[in-house]
């Protein structure tokens, strides 16, 4: 097979792309997005009500969208990926889902990043999430990609760029009446019933609760630990404007600052109660080991020693005094 006509391909422009050469980690990374978002496409595709549910992805899925290398050549001054379909995988038209997953997810995209309203077929929140962490790559010397599919009566080519991430972003966020954003790692988060929340600790200042519903559950699971930044809808307090809460909207992995705070990462075994209610003093003593005091010259030692200033006959002679007495 002429890998000039390979199934799909990817090119790369930018100023740290060589031609014919990627960087390993741009290259799985760009692998692992790209085909979490046709995933998310073929399972809305198939009638999922939600593409970002967590847990395992159907087995027929993950064949009919699973792609090999086969190339990467260059197209001066770029770099292109090709990729080719396992000869197991269907190639029937009107009934290869892996085609038509991939099929959606280009004409969507282009659909999302020219900054059309309504999600186009086979897209939802979870694919566009995808589609945003696949532009992650613009902060790594990249300045735009372009996909292509051959093989088709109508070849398809789809250009993203950093200003098509732009729109994905905003699409995401979406207009709000408080937008704010919190850069911080992600240290906690609650999934129970009466309400998802998560905290998120800044390299510096207070920890800030989020509120988080269903279609953000995979995204936070995919970043607990992590270093993000949260976008929503704050609620701030009326006197000292500090956030009390966000709603959160986005959630994004930062990887340029994941060196940051990493001294507050979690480790030994964690302190008793609700984490979300402040422990009382109590509470914090026992858990800390923390005993009454017995003896106060633990405390103060042999203060003042043996120095002899007159201080107490000074403040003796006041208090008397003060009384009447002296």
């Amino acid at each position: 097979m002429n890998s000039q006509n390979a199934f799909f391909s990817m090119k790369l422009e930018g100023p740290d792309i060589k031609p014919g050469r990627v960087r390993l980690e741009d290259l799985i990374r760009l692998g692992q997005e790209m085909l979490r978002a046709v995933e998310r496409v073929a399972m809305v595709l198939q009638g999922a009500a939600d593409s970002q549910h967590p847990g395992r992805r159907p087995q027929d899925i993950r064949a009919a969208i699973s792609l090999d290398v086969v190339a990467i050549t260059h197209g001066s001054p770029a770099a292109v990926i090709r990729f080719e379909r396992s000869d197991t995988q269907m190639s029937i038209p009107d009934a290869d889902l892996g085609q038509q997953a991939f099929e959606k997810f280009l004409y969507g995209l282009n659909a999302v990043t020219s900054g059309n309203e309504p999600y186009p077929p086979g897209y939802d929140t979870g694919v566009l999430l995808a589609v945003r962490d696949l532009g992650r790559v613009f902060d790594r010397g990249v300045d735009r990609i372009e996909f292509s599919m051959h093989r088709l009566a109508l070849p398809v080519n789809v250009l993203y760029n950093r200003e098509g991430y732009t729109r994905v972003q905003k699409r995401i966020t979406g207009p709000q009446m408080n937008k704010r954003s919190v850069e911080g790692r992600l240290l906690m988060a609650d999934f129970k019933e009466r309400g998802s929340r998560l905290r998120v600790h800044p390299s510096s200042g207070e920890p800030v609760i989020c509120l988080f519903d269903e279609s953000l559950r995979d995204e936070v699971y995919r970043n607990i630990l992590y270093f993000v930044r949260i976008t929503g809808e704050a609620k701030e307090d009326s006197v000292s404007k500090r956030i009390v809460s966000i709603t959160i909207s986005d959630i994004e992995r930062i990887d340029a600052k994941e060196d940051q705070v990493t001294e507050i990462l979690p480790s030994g075994a964690p302190l008793p109660g609700d984490f979300w209610h402040a422990m009382s003093f109590d509470e914090l003593a026992a858990a800390q080991g923390v005993r009454p005091m017995t003896d106060v010259d633990t405390v103060i030692g042999t203060w003042p020693g043996d120095v002899n200033d007159g201080f107490e006959e000074a403040v003796h002679r006041l208090r008397q005094a003060e009384t009447g007495k002296g």
